[in-house]
């Protein structure tokens, strides 16, 4: 919350007290009106409720059936003897059925001091309790993605390497011809390379719904000249021609450079640091790859042995140099030094260093068995092979590093599709972090955001958020989403809302702060409701003065306190609102027929989403306000209330 909208709210809680020191009195009540209910009203929990809570502004008398439940069929589920607190204001009824993830129905009916019953109702949803972390912002994996790039790094070593270390075979063929001949390695590491591309391919046109990303987007190119070069190797190498396969797999080197992390953070140099790096490593690991496969082969000539391992020997200490500079160049850009232990991206990269250092440590050791004893040839085969192996775990974490954000390049994560068709903005508080949920036509993106500390005009310090989510749909189906990152705090996942209720449940967790988890209900489809709001922020405007029953909470975890009525001039209370000019960047009606109109307003600019209920002549009756720090929840009631 700003500044200013802070300064606000402590001048309108002045208003409120002067205005009670000076007797002022609001509206006159003839009948008890509901103030605020726990489950809310057309909310969603994540947990089934043990009881249900009725506020109401003055005290009232319970009949022989105050609280019923009723399930999506009508029928009545067990609910205990309800009960009263705070002088009568307050009405308590035990839920002692077992509530499964639904929606459900609350008829309520209570008698006031003035002798008149009162009935009404309203519904609620239960979803699904999560709990434990899921993807993380600005430091996703997408592991799917992973793979794919470990695929397409394996493959382009194998090639890559494969080239150069057939080399030395062929050397050692050509001083002895009757050594067998090893089959090259350069088509299938290219086969296995575009493999990769191909699918990462996919999942770029699936997420994008579109081709035409692949040579319109800046990754859909590098991709596109990616598959090229692995396709023009394979023509290559199908020719005959195998040795000037090293261009267009060095086609692909550059375009990896391209969109690295590094190009991003520094571009130009960035971009030759990576390619030189990925060289260096395609290089040593297809390169041992070829003389593994060389020394089990010709294991019953030393003489041929030694002559492959020297030659690979003196290649992977010009490698190992190579790629440990533009390693240490790349990181210093990357990342942080004190982040190396305290970030995903960080600790990766420390289990990739040791793995390199110790596949440098068993090529020493290859080295000197070589050169120090001639005859061992056997104890040589079996370092090398380790060496390898070693290798290609070194592959695989390279491919996690390149499908997960470093520290400093949260922000360069791409962000969510264009949303088609409404938007449906929705806000709350998971513990003492911020949700915003905006649902559209096919996915659900939710931003995670947490209180400012210390200098509100320093820059934002980093925040590593977490969240996993589930949707249950209407039609009973539903399951896990699949977020990844899209920025600072911000989840993109597909979501296939059906017509009618969707419970959107979603546990959220950032280092530092109390998370929580929260269910939404998302009546979807929403309609377009401009109109409404203003129509009903000038039915506010009318009213000479309104009474306000609000609570306040930054802590969800400590549950909501008791509510502050504020009697005051509407148009002093509608200049303190977002809505105060009757517009919204997205307001649409989630409500359908003859229930009660609700308005879900989003702000995106300011992090602020607000939900209004209108009452039967269009005046705003309830509203919750979600921003970064606060949740508010209000009742109004206007001068002629009855």
């Amino acid at each position: 919350m700003s500044l200013t909208r802070g300064l606000a709210r402590v001048v309108l809680v002045l208003v409120a007290l002067a205005a009670a020191a000076l007797g002022g009195a609001g509206p006159a009540a003839a009948h008890p009106t509901l103030l605020f209910t726990d489950p809310g009203t057309d909310t969603a929990v994540s947990e089934p409720p043990q009881s249900i809570t009725l506020l109401f502004n003055e005290a009232v008398a319970l009949g022989p059936h105050p609280v019923r439940v009723l399930d999506g069929a009508g029928r009545d589920l067990p609910v205990g003897a309800a009960t009263t607190a705070k002088d009568g204001r307050a009405v308590t009824a035990p839920v002692t059925g077992a509530l499964t993830p639904g929606t459900y129905t609350v008829r309520w009916q209570v008698t006031g001091i003035d002798g008149d019953l009162v009935e009404q109702d309203f519904r609620f949803a239960v979803g699904t309790a999560l709990t434990g972390a899921g993807s993380e912002a600005g430091q996703t994996i997408a592991w799917l993605d992973a793979v794919l790039r470990w695929m397409l790094f394996g493959g382009l070593a194998v090639a890559l390497g494969g080239l150069i270390g057939e080399r030395f075979t062929s050397s050692a063929r050509a001083e002895n011809p009757a050594l067998p001949a090893l089959r090259s390695q350069v088509a299938a590491g290219a086969a296995i390379g575009l493999a990769g591309v191909v699918g990462l391919g996919v999942r770029l046109v699936l997420s994008a719904d579109t081709a035409l990303v692949l040579w319109q987007g800046g990754a859909g190119r590098v991709l596109t000249a990616e598959a090229v070069g692995l396709l023009v190797t394979l023509a290559v190498v199908a020719a005959g021609r195998g040795r000037w396969a090293i261009w267009p797999l060095l086609l692909v080197v550059a375009a990896e450079g391209v969109r690295s992390h590094a190009d991003t953070a520094e571009p130009g140099w960035g971009a030759a640091l990576t390619g030189v790096h990925l060289a260096a490593a395609a290089l040593w690991v297809g390169a041992l790859v070829h003389t593994t496969r060389a020394v089990i082969a010709w294991r019953r000539e030393p003489a041929a042995v030694r002559w492959v391992l020297r030659g690979y020997l003196r290649l992977a200490g010009w490698v190992f140099a190579a790629g440990v500079v533009t390693g240490a160049a790349s990181m210093l850009v990357l990342i942080p030094l004190p982040t190396l232990v305290s970030t995903t991206y960080g600790r990766v990269l420390l289990v990739k260093l040791a793995l390199v250092t110790v596949a440098a440590g068993l090529a020493l050791g290859a080295r000197r068995l070589v050169l120090r004893s001639p005859g061992r040839i056997a104890a040589v085969a079996t370092v090398v092979r380790a060496e390898s192996a070693v290798l290609v775990i070194v592959l695989a974490a390279s491919a996690v590093l390149v499908s997960s954000p470093p520290v400093s390049g949260a922000q360069q994560q791409p962000p969510p599709p264009v949303p088609q068709g409404p938007v449906l903005p929705l806000g709350t508080l998971a513990g003492q972090v911020g949700v915003s949920v905006a649902a559209s036509d096919g996915q659900a993106v939710v931003r995670l955001s947490t209180p400012r500390r210390g200098d509100y005009y320093a820059p934002e310090p980093d925040q590593d958020f977490a969240l996993t989510g589930r949707l249950d749909t209407g039609d009973g189906e539903g399951g896990a989403l699949s977020f990844r990152g899209c920025g600072r705090g911000c989840f993109v996942a597909p979501a296939a809302w059906t017509d009618g209720d969707n419970v959107l449940s979603l546990h959220a967790e950032a280092d530092g702060w109390r998370g929580g988890t929260i269910s939404e209900l998302i009546a979807w489809p929403p309609a377009p409701a401009a109109a409404d709001l203003t129509d009903a922020v000038a039915q506010l405007r009318a009213a000479s003065t309104v009474t306000v029953y609000e609570a306040v909470t930054s802590d969800t975890t400590t549950g909501t306190p008791d509510p502050m009525r504020l009697d005051l001039p509407a148009d002093f209370f509608l200049a303190q609102e977002p809505y105060a000019d009757g517009t919204a960047p997205l307001a649409v009606r989630t409500s359908r027929g003859d229930e009660p109109v609700r308005l879900a307003l989003g702000y995106p600019a300011a992090s602020i989403n607000v939900l209004l209920t209108l009452d039967e002549h269009g005046r705003i009756s309830e509203e919750t306000l979600a921003d970064t720090k606060h949740l508010v929840t209000r009742r109004f009631l206007y001068p002629d209330h009855e």
